[in-house]
């Protein structure tokens, strides 16, 4: 799908907020609310939006640790990616470059609650060794980029 000005515009407007109103929508890109909602629906059928999400505070919810988990297999990931996808704490995996084959970001309750959780990786077959470090801070997380709302 190529994107004009307005559909970046619009999806530039829904990582902003991604509970605007059309009506909102459309003032903000000008155009009419039903054009709006017709690019959108173009937007979602082409894969450029995913879907929507609720932004939330996860040490509200008393998941106060969190951990990046390098994963290093004797095989290749490909023998174990999946599965280390099903892992509820598991906030992100990537398949990566360099001396480890994943990466994952997972929240936990608290430091007894990774380990256990953490432990269980060594339980996977194809994974060789596993390397924990515990975030001190979050300066910044999944935060969306800027879109450059300019067609190139």
């Amino acid at each position: 799908m190529d994107l004009d000005d307005i559909d970046r515009a619009l999806v530039a407007a829904l990582l902003e907020d991604g509970r605007a109103s059309t009506q909102a929508l459309a003032a903000g890109v000008g155009i009419s609310p039903t054009a709006v909602e017709r690019r959108i629906e173009a937007l979602e059928d082409a894969g450029v939006i995913e879907g929507y999400a609720a932004s939330v505070d996860y040490d509200a919810l008393g998941y106060d640790v969190t951990a990046v988990v390098r994963v290093r297999t004797g095989t290749g990931p490909e023998l174990v990616i999946e599965t280390l996808g099903e892992y509820p704490w598991a906030r992100s995996v990537y398949e990566v470059t360099g001396e480890d084959d994943v990466v994952l970001v997972g929240r936990f309750r608290d430091t007894d609650d990774m380990h256990e959780n953490v432990a269980k990786l060594l339980t996977e077959s194809a994974v060789r060794s596993v390397t924990v470090d515990v975030v001190l801070d979050t300066v910044r997380a999944c935060e969306p980029i800027s879109v450059d709302t300019s067609a190139e």
